[in-house]
């Protein structure tokens, strides 16, 4: 459901992962397009949990670019120029 928002678990979660709170942007399991982005560096605790990611293209469907994490229970949209991701996905490339 769009517009959807997150429980309090889920605040309370995003309080302890986020150097700053206000700046992960959710994105709730039923949405297919990212509507806003997370721009911030992101925490190594969150880059553990990250099952996998998905690139969403800026096309006809959705209006944005974003890499989508792929979490246990939810989705994060990052921004593609993220630097703290670009990095991470340098030293996943590194390990294999």
């Amino acid at each position: 459901m769009k517009g959807t928002i997150p429980t309090g678990g889920l605040l309370l979660l995003l309080l302890l992962l986020s150097p700053d709170p206000r700046a992960t942007l959710l994105m709730p399991p039923s949405t297919a397009c990212c509507t806003q982005l997370y721009r911030g560096p992101l925490p190594n605790e969150l880059l553990k949990k990250v099952l996998h990611i998905a690139l969403q293209e800026a096309d006809r469907d959705c209006y944005l670019q974003a890499f989508v994490l792929h979490l246990a229970h939810r989705s994060i949209c990052v921004h593609p120029q993220n630097r703290s991701l670009a990095r991470w996905l340098e030293h996943q490339g590194r390990k294999r």
